[in-house]
């Protein structure tokens, strides 16, 4: 699958439980969406992120606290791709969020 986030860094790939993702936007985190994808902007540090429409629609649904399932079936019925490529690749990109503090842990 196509690289989903610029200024991407490795990072080990996170567990996500069954049910709603589990994060939400960091405070300093500002949001730009647009047909060709989104644009998220680290006030904090002063970065600018950008991801393609498939990024898009994982960090809309992360920020709707969507079910991975929910999240890779939509990307899976639009792109045509397999759920189980769209699940591992959808977390891979959501733990990158996390690591540059996009996206912060949430137990509620």
């Amino acid at each position: 699958m196509m690289s989903l986030f610029r200024n991407w860094r490795a990072h080990k790939t996170q567990e996500l439980e069954p049910g709603g993702l589990r994060f939400r936007v960091a405070p300093d985190v500002k949001v730009s969406q647009h047909s060709d994808g989104v644009v998220l902007i680290h006030l904090g540090r002063g970065t600018v992120f950008s991801a393609n429409r498939v990024g898009a629609m994982i960090w809309d649904g992360a920020a709707k606290r969507w079910s991975i399932e929910k999240v890779a079936a939509s990307i899976s019925g639009e792109f045509h791709i397999a759920p189980q490529t769209v699940q591992r690749d959808a977390a891979e990109f959501l733990a990158q969020l996390q690591a540059e503090g996009l996206l912060v842990p949430d137990a509620n």
